[in-house]
């Protein structure tokens, strides 16, 4: 009987693998994410005539109010918002949730089987964060209609870094047509630059680049991290307090150590002492080099040294 026959092994392969075990991180994105949508589509309230105003809806969701990204909130101190609207999205336009659950699915299961688990976090949020302040800075010098939310900044981000990694691997455009991911990733990042050329020349309000150039924060974001071969998972562990107090523990116990000089082998030094010699025997004491100089006044003094019988 072979050892897969066993009933162990049976009970093991029975119970299978969990839901993508192997990608923890993004599962708990995919979950994160979901489970904020759901949040946002019962949590809601009446809204207020300022409301139907900058949101655009006559009910609106309380978890909207609280974290997605309003640049104003946010310089008055609201910070977290800085990160937490990559978890919200739309409740009238699903789409874009499944679009973005799709992408993390997809790309950040085979990115984190590269990087792992806690570097996909660290990178994922790192994009949001960096789409999250850039949009913050331009509610700073324009007035912004409405807030920011959705995980596109960071999916795009995800996009880029398996576009660097794999950049002839198709995919389908429109669900039909077989294209190259750079293709693709060239086109999303021209149209990204258009409409920053528009706001430039003033046929486009800075208040719609703004929301553009979050988006292209993300893409900006996985080609730098790729180039650079950033690790954000090591910055992390030097940012730790913890990690310093380590680091000075480590060099105050070795300041206090002292460090021990072996005297050396007898017949070490004898052997080396056989060696200048002979040199002096073939080319002279003028070829002796000073560390062979002080070889001989070491062995010299161990002669001296040495108890007479």
């Amino acid at each position: 009987m072979g050892f897969e026959d066993r009933d162990y092994f049976q009970e093991d392969r029975s119970q299978g693998p969990k839901w993508a075990h192997d990608t923890p991180t993004t599962r708990w994105l995919i979950i994160v994410t979901v489970v904020v949508f759901l949040f946002q589509t019962v949590l809601t309230r009446e809204a207020g005539l300022d409301a139907v105003i900058k949101f655009g809806a006559r009910r609106i969701s309380l978890i909207d109010e609280w974290f997605m990204l309003d640049a104003s909130a946010t310089l008055s101190g609201q910070v977290w918002r800085v990160l937490t609207y990559t978890f919200c999205h739309d409740r009238q336009s699903p789409f874009t949730l499944v679009f973005n659950l799709l992408g993390i699915w997809f790309l950040g299961s085979r990115l984190e089987r590269m990087y792992g688990p806690r570097e996909m976090l660290l990178f994922y949020l790192g994009a949001a964060l960096s789409a999250g302040a850039l949009f913050t800075a331009f509610g700073a010098s324009v007035p912004l209609p409405t807030p920011l939310e959705s995980a596109t900044p960071a999916v795009l981000a995800l996009f880029t870094l398996y576009a660097m990694h794999f950049p002839r691997e198709q995919i389908l455009f429109a669900w039909v047509i077989p294209v190259e991911i750079w293709v693709l990733l060239m086109i999303y990042a021209a149209l990204d630059a258009y409409t920053l050329l528009q706001a430039m020349q003033g046929e486009v309000g800075w208040p719609v680049a703004a929301y553009t150039m979050a988006h292209f924060s993300g893409i900006a974001f996985g080609y730098c991290y790729h180039h650079f071969h950033w690790h954000l998972a090591g910055l992390w562990e030097r940012a730790d307090p913890s990690h310093w107090r380590k680091a000075w523990r480590r060099g105050a116990t070795q300041r206090k150590l002292r460090v021990f000089q072996p005297e050396p082998d007898v017949d070490d030094l004898d052997g080396k002492v056989d060696t200048i010699l002979a040199k002096i025997h073939e080319q002279g004491s003028d070829s002796l080099t000073d560390a062979e100089r002080a070889t001989l006044t070491r062995a010299s003094e161990k002669l001296k040294n040495r108890p007479r019988p």
